[in-house]
């Protein structure tokens, strides 16, 4: 096995378009805390345009520089670990756009790993804080609380009216913040939880998600 394909075994990393070079891992600092650095490549030959949709016949789309992303890992040892890749740009000739290439194991302007979210998901079914989530994960505990609520709306059944008695509850989460649960007061079923607890976004939750007989 190469020494790519063995840190990416250990990093549980699936994409085959990234590529590590040898003594690709280096101890830094990160906000004054010691960390590991990966650092990676991630590149390959696009089929077509993302924007236009021209395929890419004779380089009609070719490479145009790279643009580097650091991306919370799952911690490896006792010290954060990020990986520091190196993400591909492109650039059309048709219509003159640019974009960078994607890769599964983090979301679009998203700088937290999918395995760092599944990770989240389950400590979070364990009896921790958000705090201590957001240490063993490397994450803030604003982002904790966000990835519970992403996951939590999954399983939140869909009504197509509105119970006709309706309770509200508020709870503190990162650093003091109040969150806003809507809750059917006869069968105690949670509608919906929202990060913010104001006019505009309350009448959304109720008025736009959810719609009266």
């Amino acid at each position: 096995m190469s020494c790519s394909n063995s840190i990416k075994s250990l990093l549980d990393i699936q994409d085959v378009n990234i590529i590590f070079d040898e003594n690709c891992v280096k101890e830094g600092t990160y906000k004054g805390k010691r960390c590991k650095y990966i650092l990676g490549k991630l590149t390959y030959t696009p089929t077509h345009c993302v924007k236009c949709g021209v395929k890419n016949t004779d380089f009609t789309v070719y490479k145009n520089g790279t643009q580097l992303s650091r991306i919370t890992l799952p911690i490896t040892g006792i010290n954060p670990t990020y990986l520091l890749l190196q993400k591909q740009r492109f650039m059309c000739q048709s219509c003159q756009s640019s974009f960078t290439a994607k890769t599964p194991i983090v979301q679009r302007n998203c700088f937290i790993s999918q395995n760092v979210k599944a990770q989240v998901i389950l400590k979070s079914a364990e009896a921790q804080s958000l705090t201590s989530i957001a240490r063993d994960c490397s994450v803030s505990p604003a982002s904790v609380q966000r990835q519970i609520n992403q996951a939590a709306k999954q399983f939140i059944p869909h009504y197509k009216a509105l119970p006709k008695h309706l309770s509200f509850d508020e709870f503190k989460y990162a650093k003091g913040e109040m969150a806003f649960e809507s809750i059917n007061a006869e069968s105690g079923d949670i509608l919906d939880i929202l990060d913010r607890r104001d006019n505009l976004t309350i009448k959304k939750s109720l008025y736009c998600e959810l719609q009266f007989d």
